[in-house]
């Protein structure tokens, strides 16, 4: 059988077999029958699944139509997914910004995607007659792509313990797109100092809710929840693209040492960072990480292709790198040095500070759409950063030190250094599955062997942990990057192998004990119920039961509240689903009542009063997070206990739920 016959063999294979995960999966620990669950997930997949699936391929149509015009070698093609994807985040911000979303409704927010699609189709009918060389390895992909389509199709706030049950997700990753839609404009706001993030991803979910007819009036969670179901997918496949564009990375270090059965080897090892369990769950929340692992592996094609114009592939290593700053601030000190040293180790030394001044420019000019919106809004085009040399901005000097203790990890250098092997924190964090070890050993390995690329890898390995250590808070899931430099390292290590089909055996034998734990840890969601929510979409969190005294604050909120009567949260910052009028803030923003207690600080019914005056009645506050921030030292200094004994002796509790959730009526109307 020649090798095309092989091929599409293998895709018939590799799409029975996704579909027999997806059906297993499906059968795990629902509420309701398995057909039931899979019917669920095949359709929010065919609702939001879709669009999120168009968004992709309307990028890589981008990339298609521009690539070839900058880069002329067999590299090419890999990049272009990666360079639409940085352009298509670019255009979703820049139209957030402009408003034209609002103004121009659904047909604007659509425009881009058929261009992209257009000129996808185009693309693909010239290149017709090229058809896509499968190796037998793929198939190991069929766990971890699985457990993606599965997970993204419950709804936010349901999975992953070790995410708060996507805290982050309801707090700002899709509470922020709802705000911008509904105020007709992708612009920072004072209540919550995400926003002003990059937030090219966030951009890109608020232009898929557009499309959706999500806007004023419409809440982001309307319409069972398809626009947050479709971020979701929009993760999903991101993961699938950062995948993808990691084997390239890996079979172009392989090429680089001159390996047999470099195709086999890197599309194993693609396939091991897949089914790592952290791949899994940023890829099926509403999380920035899986653009950064794809920007970041797409310029590193960029920055090791050698047939380029040395001055091009600075430009375009650039231009993705800023994007992947774009999607993740972080990017700029996990991201940067990696490509940094492929593009040095690629060009004559001769030619160094030049293309780096050209480096700088364009990696800067990608981020000027954010940089001028910031300073527009806050004064300080980075801001929270760097005020002690753009100004504070809205904020004080003890909002700022806060933020900064919240971010940043203050032990001490022994601490820093035992931090990479917690079980916590680390490198063996459960959700690494066996990829920590991995890499750590490949890059080792890479040590000993030396020479060429071998060494860029180790150099970029350790320059990501320099920076992990010295610029976060030492959270596990901030060293997904090392994915970028540690699976390719893995990749030149099994090559290194006398037999190179062993290489390829043993990596495809990793991949499968990698699945493993992924499917593990999804089975164990929810106490063995990971799937419980599918089939009842979001409803469980916006809607009450039939017996309204078991429901939960956000349904009683939303059901038997006068829909005009504002809501203010005390302690949380997590709206998304609500759909009253509600007042809240991050816990690094001035919250309404933290500025009430300032101006009177003695005088209680003062506080109350000048809630009131914002038209807030009900308060849902959370004294089971307050107690967590105050001993993190996070809270504002006015948020004290004492002070929030005698709020709540203003009001009455209408009803309390476990957790230390209370709604508290402040005694303006008739109670609910």
């Amino acid at each position: 059988m020649n090798a095309g016959g092989v091929s599409r063999l293998l895709g018939v294979a590799g799409v029975a077999g996704l579909v027999g995960g997806v059906a297993a999966l499906a059968a795990i620990g629902g509420t309701l029958g398995y057909q039931q669950t899979l019917v669920a997930i095949l359709m929010e997949w065919a609702r939001g699944g879709a669009l999120a699936g168009a968004y992709v391929a309307a990028a890589w149509g981008l990339g298609a139509w521009l690539t070839p015009y900058l880069l002329k070698t067999e590299d090419a093609p890999w990049v272009a997914p990666a360079v639409g994807l940085g352009l298509m985040l670019a255009i979703s911000h820049a139209m957030g910004v402009l408003g034209m979303f609002d103004v121009g409704g659904r047909v604007a927010a659509a425009a881009p995607l058929a261009a992209g699609l257009g000129l996808l189709a185009w693309r693909l009918l010239q290149r017709r007659d090229e058809g896509l060389a499968l190796h037998p390895a793929a198939l190991c992909v069929v766990p971890g792509a699985a457990v993606l389509i599965v997970a993204a199709a419950s709804p936010p706030g349901w999975l992953w313990a070790s995410e708060g049950f996507g805290y982050d997700t309801l707090g700002y990753h899709l509470q922020l797109p709802g705000e911008w839609a509904r105020d007709g404009r992708l612009w920072p706001v004072e209540h919550n100092v995400y926003s002003h993030l990059p937030g090219y991803v966030e951009a890109a979910f608020l232009h898929m809710a557009s499309v959706l007819g999500v806007g004023p009036g419409v809440p982001i969670a309307s319409g069972g929840g398809t626009a947050i179901l479709a971020a979701q997918m929009l993760s999903a496949w991101t993961a699938l693209l950062a995948a993808v564009l990691l084997a390239r990375v890996c079979y172009a270090a392989c090429r680089a040492v001159e390996t047999e059965h470099a195709a086999g080897i890197a599309t194993a090892c693609a396939a091991v960072a897949l089914g790592t369990p952290w791949m899994l769950v940023t890829g099926t929340l509403a999380y920035n990480e899986p653009a950064v692992l794809a920007l970041g592996a797409g310029a590193m094609l960029g920055a090791m292709d050698g047939g380029a114009r040395p001055l091009v592939r600075w430009g375009v290593a650039a231009f993705l790198v800023g994007s992947a700053c774009g999607a993740k601030p972080t990017a700029l000190f996990m991201v940067t040095p990696v490509v940094g040293l492929l593009l040095l180790w690629r060009t004559p030394a001769r030619w160094w500070l030049a293309f780096g001044g050209v480096a700088v420019v364009v990696g800067t000019l990608t981020l000027v759409p954010w940089l001028a919106r910031n300073w527009a809004a806050a004064g300080n085009p980075v801001f929270p950063a760097l005020d002690g040399v753009f100004g504070l901005g809205h904020w004080t000097a003890e909002q700022h030190g806060r933020w900064k203790s919240g971010h940043a990890f203050d032990g001490s250098l022994g601490d820093r250094l035992a931090m990479l092997a917690s079980g916590d924190r680390g490198l063996l964090h459960p959700q690494w599955g066996v990829l920590g070890v991995l890499m750590v050993l490949g890059v080792a390995a890479c040590g000993v062997l030396r020479g060429g690329v071998r060494l860029v890898l180790v150099a970029g390995f350790v320059l990501q942990l320099a920076a992990w250590y010295a610029l976060t808070h030492l959270q596990s899931r901030f060293l997904m990057p090392l994915m970028l430099t540690g699976v390719p390292a893995i990749a030149v290590a099994l090559s290194a192998l006398r037999r190179p089909a062993a290489a390829v055996i043993a990596a495809s034998v990793l991949a499968t004990v990698q699945a493993g734990f992924a499917v593990a840890l999804y089975a164990g969601e929810r106490n063995g119920s990971p799937n419980a929510a599918i089939a009842t979409g979001v409803a469980p969190f916006t809607t009450p039961p039939a017996d309204a005294s078991r429901a939960g604050p956000v349904p009683l909120l939303n059901n038997l509240l006068p829909r005009d009567a504002r809501v203010l949260l005390v302690f949380d910052a997590r709206p998304l689903y609500l759909t009253r009028p509600v007042l809240y803030s991050t816990t690094w923003d001035a919250s309404s009542l933290a500025k009430a207690i300032a101006a009177s600080p003695d005088d209680p019914a003062s506080w109350v009063a000048a809630l009131q005056g914002r038209g807030v009645r009900w308060m849902l506050v959370h004294t089971g997070e307050f107690d967590r921030l105050g001993r993190s030292g996070w809270l504002d200094p006015a948020l004290t206990t004492e002070n929030l004994e005698r709020l709540l002796g203003q009001g009455r509790v209408v009803r309390a739920w476990d957790g230390g959730v209370l709604l508290v009526d402040l005694g303006a109307a008739a109670t609910p």
